[in-house]
């Protein structure tokens, strides 16, 4: 299991987000830390950006993240129209 990194952003971006939302991101969080690369979350690399930076669905909201072999880093959550143009 991955040590979870916490951006600042991520944490202002977290209050934001509607209630429901945020129960959906603990459930993907979970599995995240367990294999950051699972199938079922519709993850996807961001190739336009380096490093190496991954991108989980939760409904209409984008968490982007990145991570090594022993920590999981929450870089931003926001609704899929916002959340290209801050990165």
């Amino acid at each position: 299991m991955r040590k979870l990194l916490v951006a600042l952003q991520f944490k202002k971006d977290l209050r934001k987000i509607p209630l429901p939302i945020k129960e959906q991101t603990d459930r993907v969080l979970a599995l995240l830390r367990k294999n950051p690369l699972d199938k079922t979350l519709n993850v996807r690399k961001l190739t336009h950006i380096k490093p190496d930076v991954w991108r989980a669905r939760i409904g209409s909201y984008r968490l982007v993240y990145s991570f090594d072999n022993v920590s999981l880093i929450l870089h931003r959550i926001r609704h899929r129209k916002d959340i290209y143009r801050t990165l």
